[in-house]
Formats: structure tokens, sequence, C-alpha cells
């Protein structure tokens, strides 16, 4: 070790004795002398050990300003021996109890006395690289904190993009109602929904769960569609309306062109409605099978078939269905599964349709709501939309 880097020592005493500063120098260390009249307390703080000549009139004393620069010093450590000629254990206890770490009594081994600063020096030099470690982790600490409040702020504005996106209220047109239950799970939702009025005979409604990467990944995918849906072509004054296979065939297009090197995965379900003489037009991308509940007779899920969208280029088939005044559909997000609970095996969904089908669409759709919510242990956003025909 170079002797600048040796630690630094300070002896104070009235007088300091020459067997308690020669075997300090003689090793090379730094020593510093005081005494106890005018101390700088500066000089405490730049030194890593202290050492206190203390005799029967400077005993108060020492005491006194031991604890005075324990407090001082704070979480600051240097260690503090007391060499004194009375060795009584009320002495060394008093010596103790003031923040000294040693006291030994006089004659004093100069050997000993070397070991005993070395022993405490590397106390004091460890107490010193945990302090560093400390002060590092707590500025870690900050930035993490610094981070998570971003985080948390940008979920927010996630979180209120992705409800800005969802409809208010839902439209009744013609015999046609429509009701939704939306409980997201966590933070930012990945499902949406939407039922948009085509014309005046016709009205779309579409579910969908995004899956994307990240926290915020699901809100943007579900973003990012509802922007890119296109259920109109206009030519002139005359228009048509994409057929849903034809809707979801976009989409699909729209998510592999972006490329991205983990793709998304979207479950969507997308229909059109006649809301005059209820024929039903739909296609389905892995999305749960919508079921219908007629107003008389046993209820049952319209088939479909069709991939992810995002994955890669594939063809959604048109799907047809009919609604009869009293039937009502319903269309729900895989939050509503019930795996895993009690009541696994069964079709919880299709039973519970069959309780409350009497109930108006509303409250149709809150009760079964409620009852799927009751078994189910799904971390999944859960989401039921209903139409009926009236």
């Amino acid at each position: 070790m170079r002797p600048n880097s040796m630690p630094r020592i300070l002896l104070v005493g009235e007088p300091i004795p020459d067997d308690a500063r020669m075997p300090l120098e003689s090793a090379g260390f730094p020593v510093a002398t005081a005494g106890y009249a005018g101390i700088d307390p500066s000089e405490i703080a730049r030194a890593q050990l202290v050492i206190l000549e203390v005799t029967p009139q400077t005993t108060s004393t020492a005491q006194a300003l031991c604890r005075r620069w324990r407090i001082e010093l704070g979480e600051n450590y240097v260690p503090i021996i007391w060499i004194c000629a009375d060795s009584t254990p009320a002495l060394q206890t008093g010596a103790l109890d003031a923040g000294a770490d040693i006291c030994l009594p006089r004659p004093i081994t100069p050997s000993h006395l070397l070991a005993q600063a070395k022993a405490l020096l590397r106390v004091q030099h460890l107490s010193a690289r945990l302090a560093v470690r400390a002060n590092e982790s707590q500025q870690i600490n900050l930035r993490l904190q610094q981070a998570y409040q971003q985080i948390d702020s940008d979920l927010e504005m996630a979180r209120r993009i992705h409800r800005g996106f969802l409809p208010r209220t839902l439209p009744e047109i013609h015999q046609a109602a429509f009701a939704v239950c939306y409980r997201p799970r966590s933070r930012v939702g990945g499902d949406f929904y939407d039922v948009m009025r085509l014309d005046e005979e016709h009205a779309a409604l579409y579910l969908a769960d995004a899956m994307g990467k990240g926290l915020p990944a699901s809100s943007l995918l579900s973003i990012f569609l509802k922007k890119s849906l296109r259920v109109k072509e206009i030519s002139g004054r005359s228009y048509r309306l994409i057929p849903p296979g034809e809707v979801l065939s976009g989409l699909n297009r729209d998510l592999v062109a972006l490329g991205l090197p983990e793709p998304p995965f979207v479950s969507m379900l997308y229909l059109i409605l006649n809301c005059k003489d209820g024929s039903v037009a739909y296609a389905r991308a892995a999305h749960p099978l919508p079921l219908h509940i007629p107003a008389e007779g046993d209820p049952s899920y319209w088939p479909g078939s069709g991939t992810l969208l995002g994955v890669f280029e594939s063809d959604y088939p048109d799907q047809t269905g009919q609604l009869r005044v009293g039937d009502k559909l319903l269309l729900h997000s895989d939050g509503v599964n019930i795996e895993g609970s009690p009541a696994a095996g069964r079709d919880l969904l299709l039973e519970t349709a069959i309780k409350y089908r009497a109930e108006p669409l509303a409250s149709f759709v809150d009760l079964v709501a409620r009852d799927m919510l009751e078994h189910s242990r799904n971390t999944e956003d859960f989401t039921i939309a209903g139409i009926e025909y009236r």
C-alpha cells in the first residue's frame, strides 16, 4: 500500500506518549495529533481511526467527546481506541458506553496496539465500502422508483386510451338490442369490442382479444386494429358492406405486414346483423364460438373456423345464422372460460344462459356475467356481449 493511501490516524491526548505514536508511524500510517482543547471537528471526519490517551483528569472530557463524535458522525463509522492508566472495569465500561470500541490499559505493548489498530481499520474499511454500496443502492432504488413512476404513468395513459376506444353506450336499432359486461383483470385490458351502425338496416358487432408482448402491447394492438378496421366500401353514391370473412382477412394482412419480430396474436369474432329480419353473417378468428339462446328450444354454439390474426396469411370463412323474435346471441372472450374451477367439465356458460334466458337483455348479460365470475379463476380479461332480437 502506498504511503499516501494509508489510513489516517488521529492521536488525541495531553500529552501523547511516544509508545502510542511510534509503532503507528513505523508501520507507515499518517498520524496527526491534537489536544483535548479545541479539536477541529473536520479532523475527526478526515480520520479513519482515533486513539485517545485518557488520564483520570481527562476521563469525563473524553467521554463527552466520544458521545458527541458518534452523534456527529452518524452512519460514518470511525473506530475509537482508549488508552488509559486505570484498568478498572468501571472505567472500561464508561469508555465503551461513551462510544469507544476498545479500551487498552497501560502498560501497552506496541505490537498489540498496532494489531488492534489494523483490526479496527479493516472494520472501518469494510464499513466504508458498505456505505458506498448502500449509497449506490439508494441511487439505483431512486432510479427504479423514477422508472416505475414512468411505467405507471405510461400504463395509466394506455388504460385511458384503451377505455376511450370502447363505446360508452350501445345502440338499439330496429328490433335489435345490444349489451356488454366488461371486467378487465389487469391495469391495461386486452379485450376490446364495439357496435357500429352500418346503414339503416345493418349493425356490426365485434369482440376481440389482443395478446401482445408486454404490458401495454395488447392495448396498442386493440387501437391499431380498431383504426385498421374496414367495414364498408363506398363508390360514388353506392356502397358495399364488407363481409365478415373479408374484414378479418384484411385485419390479418395488416398485422402480418407489420413484420414484427414477435408477431402479436389476436382472436376475434366479427358479425353483421340485419336488424329488420334477424339474419346474421359472421366470421371467426380462433375466438370462442357464439352461443345462440333461442326463445324456445335448446341453446347451441354456432360453428365457425379460422386461425388467430397476425400469424400468417389465412382465409376466414363466412358463416350465417338466424335470430328470431325473443332470441339472444352471446359472445364472450377467453376470460369467461372456467378451466380449473370446481365446475370444470360442465358447460357452465350454457347452463347459466338457460337459467336466465327469460330475463331482458341487460339483466341477462349481467346475471350470466355474475355467475361466471363467481366460478372463474381465469386471469384473462372478462367480456360478455349479448344481442337480443325483439
